[in-house]
């Protein structure tokens, strides 16, 4: 957006030093020619003149409705106006000022909140520099780096993988990102796949074969195998035990880890292509549910610097994953014996090629008219596996999974989701039975208990 900045001095443009980074296109008007020569200098479009005579603005102008900020002293503040207003009665106008001189209604921006909101950006923008300086030399003088994500890496993860290996200026074969586990989620193997992010399945031992280790999105306390030394980790979960690394930098007031890297690009001033700011949009919006969940000012920041750079047809194709075919059928055998009790949709879908299915019909089902819990169930090599999705506002899902199956297998999650997983033979164990129907029956039964246990 073209806007005029009308400057008696340099002092708005040295606070305003990075405007280039935003929408505005500022043309500055000062009386100095030096100062002229100074923006040019740094890339700005600048004229000189009078600041309260009528030539400069004319000069300036072109449609009459560009936007201007005055700072000028109040002395002549009023004079400036007058002359700006003959030549353009309807130009928008901002005054630096604690109060306006002029007689007709202004918006007025104190001087005192100006100067805080530009040096705490730039105190920031500095601070952020020099952490990625000392990571840039940390690393500098490994050959092979390795970065690691949790056993089974989300969007947030892997959008903050791929920027690290950016920021590091790093090729496929002097940087790996990998997980002990795999990507199990349909979106997430939709995302690696559209985005192009090769991420490798490593074995412990093979932390041996690189010279350094980076953490994102994840603390050497979340794995159960020994990490030995940590060179960097960069989270935005609490941490549960002190977190041990060479460099560190933890937020958990952050909604993702995607957005300190976000900064950290930007501090740098690395190019973000189409292909990263995809992957870091998705990461953001995933982790803080559409900027609904634990979403900080420096999330939507992040956001919406991200949103322009990033693909939206290809945003598109990765949440909406496709199906194979069989899959329909596994679907309509479980929509054909459904229930909905007591605002609860149960639907066990009986064999299951992989377990993915079971959450992404889990999150399907969630969409049902009057359904505030879907739980969905399928047997998938030997395994029940138990998926939970709520609307949120309602009991956490993960504490009346834990009630209802911990004592079988695996139980827990989130607020809005969660999962159970069991073993066959443990099920059996326990005198369940082991008939698709009974099984959907007995699911059911035990939710519906927890769930009305922590009502009560």
């Amino acid at each position: 957006m073209r806007c005029l900045f009308v400057c008696a001095d340099d002092f708005l443009w040295r606070l305003a030093a990075n405007l280039t980074e935003t929408r505005l296109a500022p043309l500055w008007l000062v009386e100095q020619p030096r100062l002229r020569a100074r923006i040019q200098e740094h890339g700005g479009e600048a004229l000189t003149g009078r600041l309260d005579g009528e030539a400069l603005y004319r000069r300036a102008f072109r449609s009459g409705h560009e936007p201007v900020l005055v700072a000028v002293e109040r002395g002549r503040q009023a004079r400036v106006i007058a002359a700006i207003r003959r030549v353009a009665p309807a130009a928008p106008l901002v005054v630096v000022a604690e109060t306006a001189t002029a007689s007709e209604p202004l918006v007025t921006l104190p001087p005192s909140a100006l100067a805080s909101d530009v040096l705490e950006g730039a105190v920031e923008r500095a601070t952020t520099r020099a952490r990625v300086q000392r990571l840039r030399e940390h690393f500098s003088g490994a050959e092979r780096v390795l970065i690691m994500m949790q056993d089974d890496p989300d969007p947030d993860a892997i959008a903050s993988a791929l920027a690290l290996k950016t920021l590091l200026g790093r090729t496929k074969s002097s940087a790996t990102i990998a997980t002990f586990g795999t990507i199990t989620r349909p979106e997430n193997r939709a995302m690696a796949r559209l985005l192009e992010i090769n991420v490798e399945q490593v074995k412990p031992p093979a932390l041996e074969e690189y010279d350094m280790l980076a953490l994102v999105d994840t603390q050497p306390a979340f794995f159960e195998e020994a990490l030995g030394d940590v060179d960097l980790v960069i989270d935005h979960h609490p941490e549960e035990t002190p977190v041990r690394a060479r460099l560190r930098d933890v937020r958990p007031s952050y909604g993702a880890t995607s957005t300190i890297l976000t900064e950290y690009l930007r501090a740098a001033d690395v190019k973000i292509r189409e292909r990263l700011a995809t992957a870091l949009l998705y990461g953001i919006k995933t982790d803080t549910l559409h900027l609904e969940r634990s979403a900080t000012r420096a999330d939507m920041a992040a956001f919406a610097f991200l949103h322009p750079l990033a693909n939206r047809n290809t945003l598109r194709r990765i949440e909406r994953p496709e199906l194979p075919d069989a899959a329909l059928d596994v679907l309509a055998r479980g929509l054909a014996e459904r229930r909905l009790i007591d605002g609860v949709m149960f639907v066990h879908l009986g064999p299951v090629a992989y377990p993915e299915l079971v959450a992404q019909f889990a999150d399907f089902l969630l969409q049902v008219e009057g359904a505030e819990w879907s739980v969905v169930s399928g047997r998938v090599n030997g395994e029940l596996h138990v998926s939970v999705r709520n609307v949120g506002w309602v009991r956490a899902a993960g504490d009346v999974v834990r009630d209802a199956f911990a004592d079988l297998g695996g139980a827990g999650g989130h607020r809005s989701m969660a999962k159970a997983v069991v073993r066959l033979r443990d099920w059996r164990a326990a005198g369940l039975p082991t008939d698709d129907r009974e099984v959907g029956e007995t699911i059911a039964s035990r939710f519906l208990a927890a769930l009305r246990s922590g009502r009560e």
